[in-house]
């Protein structure tokens, strides 16, 4: 099934941006790049799909343009783009670590600020795809987006694929994860194709954090840079920012994108507590430090049991019962304490406490460095997403 171009899938995940807000004259202008224009063909005469974010409790929520809808021309003849953009501000959906979760159209949990923006979006979505749909016979849909627009494009894909059995490509820059193993599971085999690209360096595709994955469920991503560490500018999709994810992909083949996937999310991780100092505050740390937790629950019988009340409540209370979990395995077996002390070590490097050594394992002090090291990746999340 064709695939739009790296080039314009990004293009079209920056020019939605200018949607946000009107002209002085009240209408909705995008200056289109020459690659979108002899793409798709947008119509903003009504203005483009509002969607509500922010707020907490449903207060103080802002409604603003967050979706613009596309038909193709010339070689994409037939073919519908859904672009929306992500934000210009930290709202707590995102930069706080306490994630509440909610269940989505396919019946998978998934985070509740995310898909409560969805919501506010789908009536419309509806009404105007709709025509568009019915007219345009088994060409695929493209939903495209950056940073919290990858996230709603990634349930605007799973949505189309029920709502109208329709092919969809999803294409995302920069997204956070979006829901629990069953939702990537479904997106997974749901959509047709999935180009999930990333800086090394981005810290906003590292949250939220576990049990919360990406799909496809092989952890794979089409990374456009080879950055390491963390870096808050590797957020940016403009391409006057470096790196900037329209300056990284410039391809006009997805085929020619480079895929990778760390293999070690899917295979056993066992941390020693000698090495703690090998790792660093870094993407790849972070990846690595989620393996070891689902190693060490594996190996003592208790991930099944922590994977059945991770839909229930928030990432809060869900860490709090892996704190205490933590607790009762160490005191299994000297085994499993020293794999824990391992697992705590590394985590305490990547969230800058080197100094600090595990001498205990009791619950309030696995909390406490749970807590170190979800705070320090959300506060380059909240940078990151302060400077886009």
């Amino acid at each position: 099934m064709t695939a739009i171009s790296p080039r314009i899938a990004a293009e079209l995940a920056d020019l939605v941006y200018q949607i946000k807000r009107p002209t002085k004259s009240g209408d909705f202008r995008i200056d289109s790049s020459p690659d979108v224009y002899r793409s798709f063909t947008f119509d903003l005469s009504e203005g483009p799909v509002s969607g509500s974010s922010g707020g907490f409790l449903g207060l103080f929520q802002k409604t603003t343009g967050f979706a613009m809808i596309g038909r193709g021309k010339g070689f994409y003849e037939g073919h519908i783009v859904v672009a929306i953009r992500g934000t210009h501000s930290s709202h707590d959906w995102l930069t706080n670590g306490n994630v509440g979760l909610s269940v989505g159209l396919s019946g998978s949990s998934v985070h509740s600020g995310f898909n409560d923006t969805f919501e506010s979006m789908r009536p419309v979505l509806d009404r105007v795809l709709t025509p568009h749909i019915r007219g345009s016979k088994f060409k695929p849909i493209h939903c495209v987006g950056h940073s919290l627009g990858g996230a709603l494009a990634s349930l605007t894909a799973d949505w189309i694929r029920i709502r109208f059995d329709r092919p969809v490509n999803l294409y995302t820059f920069g997204a956070p994860r979006v829901g629990l193993s069953g939702f990537a599971r479904k997106t997974s085999f749901g959509v047709d194709r999935i180009y999930r690209c990333t800086h090394g360096a981005d810290p906003v595709p590292k949250v939220p954090l576990w049990p919360f994955i990406h799909a496809p469920l092989d952890g794979s991503e089409y990374r456009l840079d080879n950055d390491r560490g963390i870096s808050i500018a590797a957020h940016s999709m403009n391409r006057n920012s470096t790196p900037g994810y329209r300056n990284t992909a410039n391809s006009d083949d997805g085929q020619t994108l480079q895929k990778m996937s760390q293999g070690f999310l899917n295979s056993p991780v066992r941390l020693s507590y000698q090495n703690r100092h090998q790792a660093s505050f870094s993407g790849y740390w972070a990846d690595k430090i989620s393996a070891a937790l689902i190693t060490l629950l594996k190996d003592a019988g208790y991930y099944s049991a922590i994977i059945a009340q991770a839909g229930i409540g928030t990432t809060l209370t869900f860490y709090d019962l892996v704190a205490r979990t933590l607790e009762d395995i160490a005191k299994a077996s000297t085994r499993f304490a020293e794999q824990t002390a391992g697992l705590l070590g590394h985590m305490l490097v990547f969230a800058g406490k080197v100094a600090v050594q595990v001498v205990n394992l009791t619950y309030q002090f696995i909390k406490w460095v749970f807590d170190q090291t979800t705070s320090e990746l959300y506060r380059s999340v909240k940078q990151a997403l302060d400077r886009n």
